[in-house]
Order: C-alpha cells, then sequence, then structure tokens
C-alpha cells in the first residue's frame, strides 16, 4: 500500500518484519530499515516515541568508517539517518544496522557538493525529528598519487572544496537552529593528516580539509557557549574493515601491511579498525559539559607523523 505522508510518498512492503518502506519527494530519496511492524502513516510518531534521544545524523557513509559510526550510535539507542551518494548501498547498510542492533535506520540520498541536494535530504532528516547528532564524514576521493598543481582542473578542486567544506556548512546550517533551541546537540567533522599539513601535489586535498577545520573551530567558539558540542576528529592513518567483518579481513586491521600512503610513500603501516575509531565518535558525545575536547588526533600505534 501506499500513501501520502509528510511530503513524502511512502510504500510499505507486504512482509515487513523487519520491515523497510521507501520514502521519496521529487528529487530525493529515502530508505527506512527498522523490526517492528507499523503503518506508514504512524512513521513520524513511531520514531518519536521508541525512544527520548534525538536522531543521529551520519553524513558520508561508507563500508569502513561512516558504517561503524552509523552501528554504534544505533547499539546505543539512536534512531539514526544515513547519507551518502548510492542509495542502492546506504539501504544495503541500513538493513544490515537495523538486523544487528535492533534499531531504526533511514537510508537518504545526498551530494553533498549539490546545495538543492543538502537542503532536500536534510527536510528528510529533520521530518524524523530532532538531529541531536550530526557526523560529517563526507570527502572526495582523491588518488593516493600527487598530482602536479598545474594538472589540477579547476572543477576537481572545487569539487573537493564543496564537499569537504561546503556540504558541512550546509548541514550544520539545517541542524544547528535546533541544537541551540534546545541547548544541546553534537557535531563531529573527520578530518585526516591533510588537514594539519600541506603536501605537496594534494592541493584539492588539503585545501578542502583545511576550511573543515576552520569551520570547526569557528562553530566551536560560536556554539559551545549554547551548549552545542562541536569537534574535529583527525584520522591519520589508513581505515582497514572492521575486525569482524570475515575471515580474511580480520588480518589487515592491527596488522603491519605494506601500503602506498599520501605523496606517495610507500612502507609498512597498521590498517585502524573503524569500530575501534567509532568509539571515540561516541566518548566525544557523551563527554561532560565541562570537559569537551574540540580536537582529536588518532592513529595506530606504529605510524608515521606527519
Amino acid at each position: 500500500t501506499a500513501e501520502r505522508s509528510s511530503g513524502f510518498y511512502t510504500t510499505l512492503p507486504s512482509a515487513a518484519i523487519p520491515f523497510c518502506f521507501q520514502l521519496t519527494s521529487l528529487h530525493s530519496t529515502a530508505y527506512l530499515s527498522s523490526f517492528g511492524f507499523f503503518g506508514p502513516h504512524k512513521m513520524r510518531s513511531m520514531v518519536s516515541s521508541t525512544s527520548a534521544k534525538g536522531i543521529a545524523a551520519i553524513v558520508g557513509v561508507g563500508p569502513k568508517l561512516g558504517r561503524s559510526i552509523a552501528r554504534k550510535f544505533a547499539h546505543e539507542g539512536y534512531t539514526v539517518a544515513i547519507l551518502a551518494r548510492d542509495l542502492g548501498r546506504l539501504s544495503r547498510f541500513a538493513d544490515e544496522i537495523a538486523r544487528e542492533e535492533k534499531a531504526q535506520v533511514f537510508a537518504i540520498r545526498i551530494d553533498c557538493s549539490d546545495p538543492r541536494s543538502v537542503r532536500e535530504a536534510f527536510e528528510g532528516v529533520l521530518s524524523l525529528g530532532f538531529v541531536e547528532v550530526l557526523v560529517y564524514n563526507a570527502y572526495q576521493s582523491v588518488s593516493w598519487h600527487p598530482t602536479n598543481f598545474t594538472d589540477i582542473k579547476i572543477d576537481s578542486f572545487e569539487k573537493s572544496l564543496a564537499v569537504s567544506s561546503i556540504g558541512a556548512f550546509l548541514c550544520v546550517q539545517k541542524v544547528l537552529p535546533g541544537m541551540v533551541e534546545r541547548g544541546k546537540g553534537t557535531i563531529l567533522f573527520t578530518g585526516c593528516s591533510a588537514s594539519l599539513n600541506g603536501i605537496a601535489g594534494f592541493s584539492e586535498l588539503c585545501c578542502g580539509k583545511f576550511a573543515l577545520r576552520a569551520l570547526s573551530q569557528c562553530l566551536a567558539r560560536e556554539f559551545q557557549p549554547l551548549g552545542v558540542h562541536v569537534a574535529h576528529v583527525i584520522i591519520d592513518g589508513v581505515i582497514g574493515s572492521p575486525r569482524g567483518a570475515s575471515a580474511s579481513q580480520r588480518g589487515l586491521v592491527g596488522e603491519l601491511q605494506q601500503s602506498g600512503g599520501v605523496g606517495g610513500e610507500v612502507g609498512a603501516v597498521m590498517m585502524m579498525d573503524p569500530d575501534a575509531l567509532a568509539q571515540t565518535y561516541w566518548h566525544l558525545h557523551v563527554q561532560d559539559r565541562t570537559g569537551w575536547t574540540q580536537e582529536i588526533d588518532l592513529r595506530p600505534s606504529i605510524t608515521t607523523f606527519y
């Protein structure tokens, strides 16, 4: 069956334990996965009635860190909205997390380089309720091999800036009013070693990440006195698959591997476990406001310091 609900078309499949239904507006699509059985007209009340907590919105969810962060917040009892460009892959993650954690997980397509897409995606997110946590983990993938500055195309440079910083700016603007109104909320940004140091051949990446770090500092100084915790997480290492992903992948995490790093250097690196990293994001969220962290850097025990 299908019906109109809060500006979305909602479709409910016949078999629904766990159930999923798809929300489709004119330009954006969302996919809900959860345990239990409710009619689509009860979607919003279902979200608000199951937990006193707000929504955790995770922007930039792939198979590693983003998925681990979403799983952690779902495990802790949050309704989770996961956002990325590939809705098909997101829907699979939503099913997986909902089944494992018996949680409500919404998958919503977003293109962080497109203001219209961000606006429409967050219309969907905000229709679920108060966004208590925003994690901005989106980035524009770049080659591990350095690019000569004169060979960088302006379109590529602008795209990297848009995803790394402008997308973050737009997402934060959507959720901040609700956080300030309630005097609570957490905004976490994912950075990397390129957030701290310019690296030859990686102008696209560094400029975007520098801007994201500056945004996090500006927001912290402006909004932490109003109850909104803003933190920047620097991931200084190579993220592997979760330890429990599969027998073949388990051997990668926590062990030394030969890998090419930023700048084309090749050497032994210890792969970082995204589930372990997700624990830090959770701890940042639950920190007492008398001792908030504004920036933290994470790296494996065996690493090259930039």
